[in-house]
């Protein structure tokens, strides 16, 4: 594991898009804080989080549409690099076929974790710090409805909602790092990895109560339908890997 942190730390372009995704939410934010200075809107700070899409949806585009090709440039796509140099031949000979994909699949899943948590979390940090004390919220939370138990929770514990979905995006980011992983194991080639990928999971946006609605906290979408949602896409992204992780160990690698 060591190695491949060591690998993306080397490598440029994976470090050009870490500072993308940590940069993107950043930008969002600056727009708000320079509203507040230039026309006095005092944003709840829960409002101007990344997450909530209080600045527009465009942003929230950039970041999570892509997410499977940010990280496989990151470092999902290592293997069929692996693959071309005849790296993966010397590393399954030294630590064996299941455990040179097992780490494989754990950092693929958890470089993306804690870059997204690390991105979300700094936004959440500074909207706190620079919004402090502020209501301004867009309406939002001056809309009740009497039977949305996720609505009305969020309204009463916005801090911790947010935190809660932070936390959520979290997992479906390093989710969507072990999907471009799953996609280098079946196609190998760059030129079919990164559409399997990105298709698969902008599948997953375009459906009916789109994936995107377990990513965005204070909707009006309703308790069952987000929960629906997230236990729907949680099995299949988790179904992915599973199936081209023996996939991969049936063939005959060496």
């Amino acid at each position: 594991m060591k190695s491949s942190l060591l690998r993306i730390y080397k490598s440029r372009k994976s470090m050009i898009f870490f500072w993308i995704i940590i940069l993107l939410p950043l930008i969002e934010l600056s727009s708000f804080y320079i509203t507040k200075i230039k026309w006095g809107t005092d944003y709840h700070p829960a409002i101007s989080f990344f997450l909530s899409g209080s600045g527009g949806h465009i942003p929230q585009i950039l970041l999570f549409w892509f997410l499977p090709i940010y990280f496989l440039i990151i470092y999902s796509d290592n293997y069929t690099q692996d693959v071309k140099y005849g790296y993966n031949c010397i590393e399954i000979s030294k630590v064996g076929k299941k455990n040179y994909i097992r780490t494989k699949f754990l950092v693929s899943f958890l470089v993306p974790f804690i870059i997204m948590t690390l991105a979300l979390g700094i936004n959440l940090l500074l909207s706190y710090i620079l919004f402090a004390g502020g209501t301004y919220s867009l309406g939002l939370f001056e809309m009740h409805f009497a039977d949305d138990l996720l609505h009305n929770f969020s309204l009463n514990n916005p801090f911790l909602t947010c935190l809660i979905f932070l936390l959520n995006v979290s997992v479906f980011s390093g989710l969507a790092g072990t999907l471009g992983l799953s996609a280098s194991l079946i196609f190998r080639e760059p030129k079919y990895t990164y559409p399997a990928a990105f298709f698969t999971w902008f599948i997953l946006i375009v459906l009916n109560n789109s994936m995107m609605n377990v990513f965005q906290p204070f909707t009006e979408y309703g308790f069952h339908p987000v929960v629906s949602a997230e236990i729907r896409y949680l099995i299949i992204l988790i179904l992915i890997p599973f199936f081209s992780y023996f996939y991969w160990i049936k063939k005959d690698e060496l």
